[in-house]
Parts: C-alpha cells; sequence; structure tokens
C-alpha cells in the first residue's frame, strides 16, 4: 500500500527533537540515552526520505529494520541512563546491565522477533520506575519525573489498540515521540536533580 507523503511531517519532527537531544544528551554524558535517541532518529529519517520522496519500495527494508531496532537498542539504551541517573546501581553494574541487553536485543533481533515488542515494554516500565527513583528536590517531581517518562508507553499502547483512524493515528503517534523526546531531555539534564 502507497502510503502518503504527508507522514514525512511528522517524522521530521522526531528528527528535529532527536537531533537536540542527542546534542544536550552528549553534553551532559548521557551517552548511552544518546545512542538511543541516534537510533530512532535514524529510523525518522528514513521515513521522513521514504515517505516524502516517494521511495517507498527503495527504503521500506530499512527503515522498518531502524523501527525494529528503535524498540530493540534505541529503549532500552534511554532506559539504561535513566536507571543510572537514580544512582540504583553502581557504575560497573550498570556496564554489565548494558552488556546484557545488548546481547538479548541481538538474540530477539534474530531470534525470536515475535517478543520485540514484549521486551521494549518492559525497557519502558523499568524507564517508569527508575525515573521516580532520580533524586529529586520534592516528591511531587518524582511524580512529574515518572509521568514524563511514562508518556511514550502510553503512546505506544495507544497506537497498539489504534484507537483512531489510520492518518491521525500517525501523526498522533510520532508527534508524542518527538514531544517524549524533548520533555525526556529537560528531565535528565534538570538542574535540580542531584546527580552525580
Amino acid at each position: 500500500m502507497m502510503l502518503p507523503a504527508h507522514f514525512a511531517l511528522s517524522e521530521i519532527l522526531i528528527v528535529i527533537a532527536g537531533t537536540y537531544s542527542i546534542r544536550i544528551f552528549l553534553q551532559h554524558k548521557l551517552n548511552f540515552a544518546a545512542a538511543g535517541v541516534l537510533v530512532f532518529a535514524i529510523a525518522a529519517f528514513l521515513a521522513t526520505l521514504r515517505f516524502g520522496l516517494n521511495m517507498h519500495d527503495e527504503l521500506k527494508s530499512s527503515h522498518q529494520l531502524f523501527t525494529a531496532l528503535s524498540l530493540l537498542f534505541g529503549v532500552p539504551l534511554i532506559s539504561i541512563d535513566v536507571i543510572k541517573k537514580s544512582q540504583f546501581l553502581s557504575e560497573k553494574i550498570m556496564l554489565i546491565f548494558a552488556l546484557i541487553m545488548a546481547l538479548i536485543s541481538i538474540y530477539i533481533f534474530f531470534q525470536a522477533k515475535n517478543l520485540i515488542i514484549i521486551y521494549a515494554v518492559m525497557w519502558l516500565v523499568l524507564g517508569i520506575i527508575f525515573s521516580f527513583l532520580i533524586p529529586r528536590e520534592t516528591i511531587s517531581s518524582r511524580f512529574v519525573s515518572s509521568f514524563v517518562f511514562s508518556i511514550i508507553l502510553i503512546n505506544f499502547i495507544v497506537r497498539q489498540v489504534q484507537l483512531f483512524e489510520p492518518n491521525l493515528s500517525w501523526h498522533f503517534y510520532h508527534i508524542v515521540v518527538a514531544v517524549w523526546l524533548y520533555l525526556m531531555t529537560l528531565l535528565m539534564t534538570k538542574k535540580e536533580a542531584k546527580y552525580e
């Protein structure tokens, strides 16, 4: 099915938000999160070209590949930096955690693609929990932190249950992803958080 060119518009927002997030994350040495956002941004960039330039067949497989990688690697990498910010686990344990995550992601990609969504949701839930645990000056800030991270999970669920007609669903999902990336950037670099 030939998808409309306007699908590229909301993808561009993810590219813009992703570029901003990567720059800020790198400035704050949040390298895992920057790498995770990069995967999202590449998927969105490919989608922008695919739909905007009517290159559906040429870029279909590349777009689908990076969409899967954004769930398998993008979400976990962002979540890992959230877990690091919570200061709940030591740096050494976090590195081991990241290595295990990478190995599981690779295994799922090659041997169990049907688990991709479940795996991504698991990491989103971990992100919500640990975003609450990031040290903040007030308890209300912790709830805000957790809510901001949960936006992406809510958005993901809304997309899966198909509450809206296809065109609206597409734009709603991708606009919310862009907004989430921007808010996550603010959340993880907020000065009131007592990081290191």
